[in-house]
């Protein structure tokens, strides 16, 4: 039986503030029930910890054995997904720890396959790397609610909004599968329904998997020429759209969010055309994700850029840090714009033999993390990240919880993130 109220009592802001051993206790509780949960109702999850001679119950010693391997959720055979519908609904229920009573049909595009899944109440929502193979998460109406939770929660801790009257700016797409978009839009709308503004209209899962991998035949060769033309019109159409609603809104309080790649360009169109788009001193700019197949501008140059461009304190600029696999995010406090890892998550850090690394101090390994928030799918997951953690917490705020100091990608491994999937797709 999966506990739905023992994660609601989880994912709470006010567990940011509590004694760490009353909320690792709580954390334990609630990952050993989802992983009983996922070992009695997931095909693969129940082989793979079988494997590893673990049963149901587990005791936290046994906890950094439970991850798995963040490459599971692209591990479908077929090239395309939707041409061979019957097989990769085969593989969706595997990996799935909850029942997904429909037949697919496979109805020509991707999108319209992943809208087929949607509309039978499972999100597949994918990220990409460079080979163009999309990652899929599949989420039910539960952990799809975990999403706007845990964002909210993790919102409520750190910034005074004002639910159901913030204006939301969105450098993000108003309709898509691709799941940084996806938990932007759903977010923004629980915060403040109808006062969202998105930069981009629909971003199709087809145009991202052609533009990451490139074309497979000529058919696809014709379709990437007119998109790489069409595609940075949109991008500048976009700036514009977003200047001309600061512009609207100009002495007011926004909420801008976006990849960085488009905060930057737009502050620079904003200074370069003599524009006054300055918003109210209490605004916030949020960003996800980093420059991939951009040129990478520093935090000291973005602050200048914010500062001057938008008119307010660049400490009210916040960075946050979230995978697709995830459905939560880590955000910079204002006292010291350092990423606090929710309460509700429980890091792991491994050395490069694979082997756990003690909670303790300042830490650099391989990240894992175990989330119970996940119903439809193990949130216990191993990624391609390398972290530095100082498990000592920030000195600067009230937060007791552990801080990221920094992230890399592993070698070797392909570059996914979300920013970067939409930084190459719109780029010419």
């Amino acid at each position: 039986m999966y506990d739905t109220d023992l994660i609601q009592k989880l994912v709470s802001s006010e567990n940011y503030f509590k004694k760490r051993e009353e909320v690792e206790k709580l954390r334990h509780k609630a990952i050993k029930m989802s992983h009983k949960f996922h070992f009695e109702n997931n095909r693969f999850y129940h082989d793979y910890c079988k494997l590893k001679g673990l049963k149901g119950d587990i005791k936290p010693e046994d906890f950094h054995k439970i991850v798995i391997p963040d490459g599971v959720f692209k591990s479908y055979q077929m090239e395309s997904p939707e041409k061979s519908p019957k097989e990769f609904k085969q593989w969706v229920d595997r990996i799935s720890s909850v029942p997904i009573d429909f037949t697919p049909k496979g109805m020509g595009s991707l999108e319209s396959f992943l809208e087929e899944f949607y509309s039978n109440g499972m999100l597949l929502g994918f990220s990409s790397g460079t080979t163009g193979k999309l990652t899929f998460l599949p989420r039910d109406e539960f952990t799809r609610s975990m999403i706007v939770r845990s964002y909210n929660e993790a919102i409520d801790a750190t910034l005074k909004l004002n639910k159901g009257k913030e204006q939301f700016i969105l450098g993000i797409p108003r309709k898509t599968f691709l799941q940084v978009g996806y938990n932007g839009k759903v977010v923004a709308d629980s915060i403040s329904p109808g006062n969202v503004f998105h930069a981009f209209d629909n971003l199709k899962a087809d145009i991202i998997r052609l533009r990451m991998r490139g074309p497979r035949s000529s058919k696809e060769k014709v379709i990437n020429y007119f998109i790489k033309k069409m595609l940075p019109k949109i991008e500048k159409n976009a700036i514009k759209n977003i200047v001309g609603k600061l512009e609207e809104n100009k002495g007011k309080r926004v909420v801008f969010m976006g990849p960085p790649f488009l905060i930057i360009d737009t502050a620079k169109y904003i200074l370069e055309n003599g524009i006054n788009a300055k918003i109210a001193e209490d605004s916030f700019l949020a960003s996800t994700g980093g420059f991939k197949g951009r040129s990478i501008v520093s935090r000291d140059k973005m602050n200048e850029l914010i500062e001057e461009a938008f008119g307010i304190d660049s400490k009210r600029y916040i960075d946050l840090y979230g995978m697709t696999e995830s459905n939560s995010i880590m955000i910079d406090c204002l006292e010291a714009n350092n990423k606090h890892i929710p309460p509700w998550m429980e890091v792991i850090l491994f050395d490069e033999h694979m082997e756990p690394i003690p909670p303790e101090g300042k830490a650099t390994g391989t990240y894992a993390f175990l989330e119970p928030s996940s119903k439809s799918f193990p949130g216990f997951i191993t990624t391609g990240d390398k972290l530095k953690i100082d498990y000592d917490g920030c000195p600067s705020c009230d937060k007791t919880t552990p801080i990221l100091l920094s992230i890399e990608r592993l070698p070797r491994l392909e570059s996914r993130g979300c920013s970067g999937v939409l930084a190459k797709t719109v780029a010419g």
